[in-house]
């Protein structure tokens, strides 16, 4: 007996079912590539790449496909770890010549392994002038462990703590300090301040505030004396205000007799010439006769 179309146990028939069939698996297989593909244009398989060996200690902690970071951006990646003839582990990288340009000949590179977490490689460029690195280069890598000082760290710690013990003794330096700081502020809050803290006895703070007392009548007697004094120049000033007349008239007084001798001395000159003349006159007369001298006649 057939089945009816509609009975329960009929299967429905898809028309084209196998051509269906096979482009989904088509499909499939298109998206498994085009994955594929991004998955490696992401791990840069079809990027052109720089080549940079790395020269470490060791590289623990170090696994292909970690990244070598610049400023917290990554620029390359580890593409192999192998250990060499010498003894030590060189990390290749491919480094995409669109991030080669970040690292120079002076760049410094760097292996930091910290208690939790990975290890990171880091580049160092502080002078981006110089020459690009070039091509295959080989660099050494300084290695910082954090988790190496922490022995170091606990040993400090402990002696830390020894110090502490020893700092907070009843008999220790510090705790004598303490004491005598208590004193000094005791002495601070006493009848004389701070001059008693200082000085520690009654007897040398006595001299010291009769030795103040001393200076500061002193002032006071010094002061009075620069006040007699200024008066004093008060006195002087008003009497130097009365001289000046006097000496002006003095002043004048001597213009007229430099002007009075100058005159005498002209008329002195005068009274000489003419005396000059007078003497002249007469030898003249002598010569002459009859008052002519009587002339001796010497013989030869």
């Amino acid at each position: 007996m057939s089945e009816s179309p509609l009975s329960p146990h009929a299967v429905p028939t898809i028309a084209h079912a196998q051509t269906k069939a096979v482009a989904l698996l088509l499909l499939a297989g298109t998206l498994l590539v085009l994955f594929v593909l991004y998955v490696m244009q992401a791990r840069g398989v079809f990027t052109e790449n720089q080549q940079l060996l790395l020269v470490a200690e060791n590289a623990e902690g170090v696994t292909v496909g970690s990244d070598l970071s610049f400023s917290g951006f990554p620029i390359g990646r580890v593409s192999r770890i192998e250990l060499a003839e010498d003894g030590k582990a060189h990390i290749h990288l491919d480094i995409p010549l669109t991030q080669a340009r970040w690292l120079r000949t002076s760049s410094i590179f760097t292996l930091e392994r910290s208690v939790v977490g990975s290890a990171k490689l880091r580049a160092y460029s502080g002078m981006l002038d110089d020459p690009q690195l070039p091509d295959g280069a080989r660099r050494d890598v300084l290695i910082g462990d954090a988790a190496a000082g922490v022995p170091e760290l606990v040993a400090t710690a402990h002696k830390l703590i020894d110090n502490l013990e020893r700092l907070s003794n009843a008999d220790s330096a510090l705790s004598g300090t303490l004491t005598n700081l208590q004193q000094f502020s005791a002495s601070l809050n006493g009848k004389h301040g701070a001059l008693g803290a200082l000085l520690g006895n009654e007897k040398d703070v006595a001299k010291v505030v009769a030795s103040l007392e001393q200076t500061r009548a002193l002032l006071v007697d010094a002061r009075a004396s620069l006040q007699k004094l200024d008066a004093s120049l008060v006195n002087m000033q008003a009497i130097s205000s009365d001289l000046r007349p006097i000496v002006d008239d003095a002043k004048a007084i001597s213009g007229n007799v430099r002007g009075a001798s100058e005159d005498l001395d002209a008329l002195r000159a005068e009274v000489d010439l003419n005396l000059r003349k007078v003497s002249g006159m007469v030898d003249e007369l002598n010569r002459k006769w009859p008052f002519a001298r009587e002339q001796k006649l010497e013989l030869p």
